[in-house]
């Protein structure tokens, strides 16, 4: 079987590069090299296929290749495209990629399950009156990689949050999603597979002289890293079950990662689910180094390699096409 990774550059800073341009880091090649040398050493037959401007390019490339499967760890335009030419692929689907962040969260709360109450403000001359309780916390509606997250979008009072919304709404060109800030915890629960899905080790983000987990305090590796995280087994248990059920009614897809706050109540909070998650583990010696993915550290955790982790993801997929043997029954495009 044949499977292509898909990579592009600034993939995870795109948003980032909007406000701090000379602050970026853009690893994206080196994250999909480290999932091709992973699929490899699985003993697929792999190729990197890098997203070109104009998508006939891509298509003719895939074509070329003759690639089965695509490990998408890339973004929303590679889904579409995917999508629309039937070629199968590793992730979730546009159903739940296209959706933002309160969108989920509606999704969440209507099945009932707990997501910090919030409104959306689409320029700092619009933003609803509401009931929120301060402090509030503010992001962008559609961001990854904490793009545009720093310690000013803590909101303690009002006149704060106009500055903050601007920043969102007009530097990094999108609404901004304004929630009430949860007092506790920060966890997040990786989870893959789908038709059985596997909870991974909970891991909990200790701040390193920070309130909250900034792009510069994630992206650089600044966290305080706890995995497993140290719950008592109750907690522990209501985490993991609010989380799957949160995976099964968004329909998440072979892998995803659910960002939570554990509150003073012990009420485990949906913040948002990442899927587009960080895979990837340290560099090995002869590599460049990469950013090391949350569920990088949970695979690390169950003694798996990156071969075995990425394995299992990618056989989810090929589980979920009932592809024979690995491979599809008809050429791609004829």
């Amino acid at each position: 079987m044949k499977i292509g990774v898909f990579w592009r550059k600034f993939r995870n800073v795109e948003f980032q590069k909007k406000l701090t341009p000379d602050k970026v880091y853009d690893d994206a090649y080196e994250e999909a090299y480290q999932h091709y040398m992973a699929l490899k050493e699985s003993g697929y037959d792999a190729v990197l296929l890098e997203w070109r401007v104009d998508p006939r390019e891509t298509l003719k490339n895939i074509i070329k290749e003759k690639v089965d499967l695509i490990f998408n760890a890339s973004s929303l335009k590679e889904i579409s495209f995917l999508e629309a030419f039937g070629i199968p692929y590793v992730g979730s689907g546009i159903d739940l990629v296209a959706t933002n962040k309160a969108v989920r969260k509606e999704i969440v709360a209507f099945n009932k399950l707990p997501t910090p109450k919030f409104v959306i403000a689409r320029s700092p001359k619009e933003i609803p009156k509401t009931d929120l309780n301060y402090p509030l916390f503010v992001k962008p509606l559609r961001g990854r990689g904490s793009a545009g997250i720093s310690e000013e979008n803590i909101i303690y009072k009002y006149e704060q949050l106009p500055k903050v919304v601007e920043k969102i709404t007009e530097k990094i060109g999108q609404p901004a999603l304004i929630e009430e800030f949860i007092d506790g915890r920060e966890l997040t629960v990786g989870i893959i597979g789908y038709k059985e899905p596997k909870i991974l080790p909970l891991l909990e983000i200790g701040y390193n002289s920070a309130k909250t987990n900034t792009y510069e305090h994630k992206m650089f590796d600044n966290e305080i890293i706890h995995c497993p995280a140290d719950f008592p087994k109750d907690i522990e248990n209501k985490i993991k079950k609010t989380a799957l059920e949160i995976y099964k009614v968004l329909n998440v897809k072979d892998f995803g990662r659910i960002d939570m706050i554990l509150g003073k109540d012990n009420i485990p909070y949906f913040l948002e689910i990442n899927t587009f998650a960080g895979l990837t583990m340290e560099a090995r010696k002869g590599e460049k180094n990469v950013h090391h993915g949350y569920m990088g550290y949970m695979a690390n955790e169950l003694g798996y390699d990156r071969a075995e982790f990425i394995s299992m993801i990618t056989e989810s997929a090929i589980d979920r096409y009932g592809l024979i043997d690995g491979e599809r029954k008809e050429p791609l495009i004829s």
